[in-house]
C-alpha cells in the first residue's frame, strides 16, 4: 500500500458529507419568508394569493405555532366537559329524586301490570286445555250417538218391514191411526 502523505491530507475536505440543514426544523418565520419569496417568483409579482393557496388555506387553517412547542388548541365542543356538567346539574338537582320516584312507581306499576297478563294468560291456557279435551269427548261422543241412531233406524226399518210382511192388517191400521193423530194435532 502507498504510503498516506500530509499534503494529501490537507487537500480532503473538512466538512461533513451530508448536510444537516436538510433535517432541521425550520423557524416558522423563515419558511414564511421562503415560502412568500417562492410564490412571488411564481405569480411573477402579483400580491394576492393562487387559488392553490386559499385552497390550503381553507382546508387547513393556520394555527398558532403551539404545535411545535407541545400544545393544542382547545376545541370549540369539549365533549368530556359537556358530559361531566350535564352529570353534576343532573345529580345535584331535586328534579333528579323525582324523576327517580317516578321512574320506581311506573316501574312497579308496570311490573304488577305484567304478572296479572301472565296471570291470565296462564288461567286461559289452563282453560283452553280443558275445553279442547271437553270438545274431544263432546266429538266423540257426537259420533257414537250418531252411530247409534243409525243402527236404531237400522233396526226399526228391519223390524217394520217384518210386522208388515207377518201382519199387514194390523201395520196398516196401526198406521191410519197414527196418521189420523198427526193430522187432528195439527
Amino acid at each position: 500500500m502507498s504510503e498516506v502523505s500530509s499534503s494529501d491530507l490537507g487537500s480532503r475536505s473538512r466538512t461533513a458529507s451530508i448536510n444537516s440543514q436538510m433535517y432541521a426544523i425550520p423557524d416558522p418565520e423563515d419558511s414564511d419568508s421562503q415560502l412568500s419569496e417562492s410564490s412571488s417568483d411564481d405569480e411573477q409579482g402579483s400580491d394576492q394569493p393562487s387559488e392553490d393557496d386559499l385552497e390550503l388555506d381553507h382546508i387547513v387553517p393556520e394555527t398558532s405555532h403551539t404545535f411545535a412547542m407541545g400544545q393544542l388548541d382547545t376545541p370549540m365542543f369539549d365533549i368530556s366537559k359537556y358530559v361531566f356538567q350535564s352529570l353534576s346539574q343532573a345529580l345535584n338537582t331535586a328534579d333528579f329524586s323525582q324523576a327517580m320516584a317516578v321512574q320506581t312507581r311506573t316501574s312497579g306499576l308496570i311490573n304488577s301490570k305484567s304478572r296479572d297478563l301472565k296471570n291470565l294468560a296462564d288461567t286461559l291456557q289452563e282453560k283452553l286445555r280443558h275445553f279442547e279435551v271437553r270438545f274431544a269427548q263432546g266429538a266423540q261422543t257426537s259420533r257414537q250417538i250418531s252411530k247409534n241412531l243409525s243402527q236404531y233406524a237400522s233396526q226399526i226399518e228391519h223390524i217394520n218391514q217384518v210386522f208388515q210382511r207377518q201382519y199387514p192388517i194390523e201395520f196398516n191400521q196401526a198406521r191410519e191411526d197414527i196418521i189420523e193423530r198427526n193430522s187432528s194435532e195439527e
